[in-house]
């Protein structure tokens, strides 16, 4: 009797266990199905409302092959800063900067709750990218949205001459990606402002770690920025890209 007591004790905590992942897991995948959704309506709703595809040819643009209406972004929510484009990829989104630095790891633009979460910048970056080096994270999604794309320039699909767009209220720049690479979490590579001599260094060092030549000119006296994604090993990808 005993013995059967302790098998049905057993039973009963494997069903158990089961049922709980069972549990997680259809949440899980409800609430990537939902944020998929969600992504879907901004890209069908907002993107069209405050994104203007322009010609670049017209006298007196500015750099960069969208117009962006941030006043409609900013009654939307204040916390947008500026916005990401990269052809070729589906990365075409607004960049947050929240109170904290996680804030917007699991929200979406308006504010609530995403699996997808934002793309979006530190909360002490300048909100005009004039730091030496503004550092954006955004999630690797299965769906292919949000960073995930970086992948396409680490696995060489966009080739050598890559443009990376950001549009703020103040300014329009155009970055040149120069190094790509897969690194450790440990690492650390956030960092905003440097001495002339560390910049420099901070620099090399991100083109000796490049996957791909780029051969990209590199002038150290400009801007930076670095973009960051979860690889699939739960490493992270690098991307760095110099202004034009």
């Amino acid at each position: 009797m005993k013995k059967r007591k302790k098998k049905s004790k057993k039973s009963n905590i494997l069903l158990l266990i089961f049922i709980i992942l069972f549990i997680y897991s259809s949440y899980n995948v409800f609430m990537w199905f939902k944020s998929d959704i969600n992504l879907r309506k901004m890209e069908d709703g907002l993107y069209k409302d405050v994104v203007i595809t322009k010609d670049n040819e017209i006298k007196g643009e500015k750099k960069g092959s969208i117009s962006v209406d941030f006043e409609k972004l900013k009654k939307i929510n204040p916390d947008i800063i500026g916005w990401i484009k990269i052809d070729d990829t589906y990365i075409n989104y607004p960049i947050l900067q929240g109170k904290t630095n996680e804030y917007y790891l699991k929200k979406d633009i308006y504010g609530s709750y995403d699996f997808s979460g934002s793309i979006f910048v530190y909360s002490n970056a300048d909100k005009n990218f004039n730091d030496e080096n503004t550092v954006i994270y955004g999630h690797n999604m299965k769906n292919q949205k949000m960073f995930a794309h970086l992948r396409k320039i680490y696995n060489e699909e966009l080739g050598k001459n890559i443009d990376v767009e950001i549009y703020t209220e103040e300014k329009n720049n155009i970055y040149k990606v120069f190094s790509c690479y897969i690194e450790s979490p440990n690492i650390e590579i956030i960092q905003n402002n440097f001495s002339e001599l560390d910049k420099k260094n901070y620099i090399d060092e991100a083109i000796v770690k490049s996957k791909i030549n780029f051969e990209q000119k590199i002038d150290y006296s400009k801007k930076i920025i670095t973009l960051i994604t979860c690889s699939n090993s739960n490493n992270r990808v690098i991307v760095h890209a110099i202004e034009e």
